[in-house]
């Protein structure tokens, strides 16, 4: 599965961006090819689309990415689908939870704090823009060709007036208690986790690394909290989900392994029929009189 972050990092050519330690601005042109694409990202996300559209899958909610739209995404695994609009034009900002809590520190008298409503557990959220958000996002495109780069010290006053400029929208409300919350050392529980990714071929590495946890930590809490071992209770809940879109739908059975976050359909077939004791195809056709 493809970490989006560590892919565009490592391919300059096609992503133009800008960075200061961990935090990173990225200007491209989306090169996806295949319909379907899953990915993660480890650090949190906030994307502004400057033209296209493509439709952005997070569990059983899609969100579409058109002109002048942005979306605020915290860590976690997801399927970007292409449209018959093939260009994608965006504008990309990698932020990591550290930044956003000395963000949230620095400028609390800044924020209305006292007004923000309950965590709502949502991990995307769409950014209500104005003229300020959406001026600052144009006016970030020149600093992408201009012969000598920015400052550090530069990039990282442009991270803190994006934030500035969405927080102090009283429209984007949910994100900023989302924010104050990860200020105050919230981690997302593990079975929150685990519920919003089960479905994506993520290795048990990934997944310690978008809860927050060391992987030692994040085996320690899992056991705590299922009595049983991340991989056991990953192919417990794929086979169900599978068996589920088996019965129900009319996805092809490769189709239904991507959407349940089998490797592969042959990976798939082997440990369906292990568990079920016929081919996945075969449970297709007479659902009933095998179970």
């Amino acid at each position: 599965m493809i970490n989006i972050y560590d892919f565009k990092i490592a391919h300059p050519e096609t992503f133009k961006q800008l960075s200061v330690r961990d935090l990173l601005f990225v200007y491209y042109k989306c090169p996806q090819v295949d319909k379907l694409m899953q990915l993660y990202n480890h650090y949190n996300l906030i994307v502004f689309t400057l033209g296209g559209e493509r439709i952005i899958h997070l569990g059983e909610k899609s969100w579409t990415a058109t002109k002048d739209t942005s979306v605020f995404q915290s860590k976690t695994a997801y399927v970007q689908e292409l449209t018959e609009t093939v260009d994608w034009e965006v504008l990309a900002f990698y932020i990591p939870d550290e930044f956003l809590k000395q963000f949230a520190n620095e400028f609390r008298d800044q924020l209305s704090i006292q007004k923000t409503p309950a965590i709502s557990g949502e991990i995307m959220f769409e950014i209500s823009l104005n003229d300020a958000i959406r001026t600052y996002f144009y006016s970030m495109i020149p600093y992408f060709t201009q012969k000598l780069p920015p400052s550090e010290k530069l990039l990282e006053l442009k991270f803190k007036e994006l934030l500035l400029n969405i927080l102090t929208n009283p429209s984007n409300k949910e994100l900023l208690a989302y924010i104050i919350n990860l200020s105050d050392n919230f981690k997302k529980p593990i079975w929150q986790v685990m519920e919003n990714n089960y479905k994506y071929n993520l290795k048990i590495s990934e997944f310690a690394q978008i809860s927050s946890r060391s992987l030692s930590s994040f085996k320690k809490e899992f056991y705590e909290c299922y009595q049983t071992t991340p991989g056991r209770w990953l192919t417990e809940k794929r086979l169900q989900h599978a068996k589920m879109l088996l019965n129900t739908s009319k996805l092809a059975v490769s189709e239904i392994a991507f959407n349940s976050g089998f490797e592969n359909v042959s990976h798939f077939s082997r440990i369906f029929k292990e568990k079920h004791g016929c081919s996945p195809l075969q449970f297709k056709k007479k659902p009933v009189e095998i179970s």
